[in-house]
């Protein structure tokens, strides 16, 4: 309206809105005031009139009367208004009602002045009196202040002005002057007033700015950057808290991880892994993020923490559609990218009361899981149990050293095929352990790995594999497995090498295996490595070629002597035509790419005859050797000079 935009200039409409609320706030206690000087300036003028002529007197009354009334109403009944429309109304009315009296009072004054000569200095002052009364009412609105000296007080004293007296008239010019300086100074004051709610909107808005701020950090302090989900930190603080209030140990967490993300990531680059995190936590939060916390961990890794827990049957099927959802391919640059989950369920109770030891069952339940097979879950039960404090004895020994101490290897040779010649002699790790039985490579290598401790181990078998070959033939090499740690760490090379020097084995009698995790942990310091290697005379191997996230890129961008074929590739070789075309593939791919191959696991008779038929170069398996120990060693020489073979 444009009434407001003149009474209450401003950039924008909530800067005025907050012009109109300061304002109507301070009037709601200057108000009363106004009328009550405008109550005893007209009870004044009927005083000083009324001895003269009372009808002059009587139209005064019922203004007044109006008067008391709308004193009475912002003092006694008028009660804050939140409405903004409602506070326009009312200014509205207050600038109405000063107009009115204001107007009304002065032309009644003028009246009077021009019948009553004899008062006009009376009149003069009451009305001088009620102008200045009811700016000084009005102050706080000093647009609105102004009306009362334009409509009452400047009037009267031109009114004196224009008498014949000089006194009266230097009285009148005198008036005229004050009623300008006042206008002037409320000019001053309305602009003073309009800066003034300005800079106090600025610091508000200021204020907002440093909550909203303030609020984001904190947002993005427990949210992923990439998903958008909640962050570790985020869930953990979400379970203390719910530990905290409950005591009866419902809620249950689910820890899943991607299967196949690194290959994913590997080959298609750190975009299409991005794509698959965003995709995978997307589904999460839309399925089950109304009724529990989604959190991305780190990595490839997610959690979801159900406070008020799950039933068996809610349980059973939100791990079903975990795994599902996984499956699901995710659309990137024209790709369908595709991976599974493994993921593990754990409940809190008596024996998983705080956070930690409530993440580390779920931890235990995934480790089954993925021991199980791909894209599974399992929950924390009695089984899981049972295999924790098996897991936590081994964290235990593995952390103190004492299992280097029962680590011993067996020798499984691996055979030319064409001569029947031992040509290599693999190093396998083993643990026996008095309380724990027989402890698998697989059980305990990634544990090690886990737990940063397996490079320690690696230089100690390789210590004692390294004091058996001394006493070999010349035209036999030590195969020995690198670990991802060991290989793909600056110096790798120079360290293995001086205990190859410490143990008089030169380099030209080894075979160091390598499979893709190594590869993958750090391909540009495991290729400088593995050529530091190579360069001294010691031949490479590719591990478990066909089976892992290895790629044939691998075999375009390193350098292999050797490349071993996994043994799954050959299981069924003579029974399955499609198996056998494959398997003659990848032998012809490691000839093209300059590498001897080798096929695992070879059992059967029948197997040895087929892949020295697709030109396999060595073979290793049960059918030829089983893995010998340190004590029958003395059978290499019987297996190599054994005809046949």
């Amino acid at each position: 309206m444009w009434v407001f935009d003149l009474l209450f200039p401003a950039r924008n409409s909530g800067e005025q809105a907050a012009q109109i609320r300061e304002i109507f706030e301070n009037l709601q206690n200057q108000i009363p005031i106004l009328y009550s000087t405008a109550i005893i300036a007209l009870s004044g003028i009927c005083i000083a009139t009324g001895e003269a002529d009372l009808k002059v007197a009587l139209p005064a009354i019922p203004l007044i009367a109006i008067l008391v009334w709308r004193a009475l109403h912002w003092t006694f009944l008028k009660r804050p208004a939140e409405n903004l429309e409602t506070i326009r109304k009312e200014i509205l009315k207050v600038i109405a009602f000063t107009i009115l009296l204001s107007g009304g009072f002065s032309i009644w004054a003028q009246a009077l002045m021009a019948t009553y000569p004899d008062q006009a200095l009376n009149v003069v002052a009451f009305s001088v009196a009620a102008a200045l009364g009811a700016t000084y009412g009005l102050s706080s609105f000093p647009r609105a202040a102004i009306i009362p000296l334009v409509l009452l007080g400047i009037p009267a004293a031109l009114r004196l002005i224009i008498f014949s007296d000089y006194l009266t008239r230097a009285t009148g010019v005198g008036l005229l002057l004050v009623h300008l300086m006042f206008v002037r100074m409320l000019n001053a004051h309305a602009t003073t007033l309009v800066g003034l709610i300005r800079g106090r909107i600025a610091v508000v808005l200021e204020h907002d700015r440093a909550i909203s701020a303030e609020d984001e950090a904190i947002k993005r302090s427990e949210a992923d950057i990439l998903t958008g989900l909640a962050n570790r930190a985020k869930l953990i603080d979400d379970i203390q808290r719910h530990i905290a209030k409950d005591q009866r140990g419902k809620s249950v967490i689910a820890i899943c991880d991607l299967d196949g993300f690194k290959r994913a990531n590997d080959v298609f680059g750190h975009a299409a892994g991005d794509a698959l995190l965003r995709g995978f936590g997307q589904r999460l939060a839309q399925d089950f993020g109304a009724k529990a916390t989604v959190a991305r961990m780190g990595g490839d890794e997610f959690a979801i923490f159900w406070r008020r827990g799950l039933s068996s049957s809610e349980l059973s099927a939100a791990g079903d559609r975990i795994c599902q959802l996984a499956r699901e391919p995710v659309e990137w640059s024209g790709k369908r990218l595709t991976v599974e989950t493994s993921c593990g369920f754990a409940e809190e109770g008596p024996l998983s009361a705080s956070v930690e030891e409530l993440l580390r069952q779920a931890d235990t339940a995934l480790y089954i899981a993925k021991a199980a097979g791909r894209g599974q879950w399992k929950f924390y039960d009695e089984e899981a149990y049972s295999i924790d404090k098996r897991r936590a004895k081994l964290e235990v020994m593995l952390l103190s050293g004492e299992a280097i101490g029962e680590l011993s290897l067996d020798f499984q040779p691996i055979f030319d095929v064409a001569g029947g010649k031992v040509m290599f002699v693999e190093a396998l790790a083993r643990w026996k352990n008095q309380q724990l039985g027989s402890i698998s490579p697989g059980e305990f290598i990634f544990m090690a790995e886990t737990l940063g401790k397996i490079e320690a181990i690696n230089e100690a078998l390789l210590d004692n594999a390294l004091a058996h070959a001394r006493s070999w033939k010349d035209n036999v090499r030590l195969s020995f497995n690198l670990s991802a740690a060991q290989i793909s760490r600056e110096g790798a090379a120079d360290r293995i090498l001086a205990r190859l020097l410490q143990h008089g084995v030169p380099p030209d009698r080894m075979l160091f295996e390598v499979n893709d995790s190594a590869v993958l942990a750090d391909i540009r310091i495991a290729k400088r490595e593995l050529e530091h290697l190579r360069s001294t005379g010691a031949f490479v191997a590719l591990d478990d070629f066909g089976a892992g996230n290895a790629s044939v890129a691998y075999l375009r961008d390193l350098v292999f002597d050797v490349v071993k074929i996994d043994g799954s590739l050959t299981r069924d070789i003579q029974a399955c035509a499609r198996s056998r075309q494959i398997l003659l593939g990848l032998i012809n791919l490691c000839h093209a790419a300059g590498a001897l191959c080798v096929a695992e696991h070879i059992e059967t008779e029948e197997q040895l005859t087929l892949v020295k038929a697709m030109g396999c170069d060595l073979v290793q398996g049960f059918h030829l050797a089983r893995p010998l120990n340190g004590d029958g060693l003395d059978m290499l020489e019987r297996r190599a000079a054994a005809p046949g073979r």
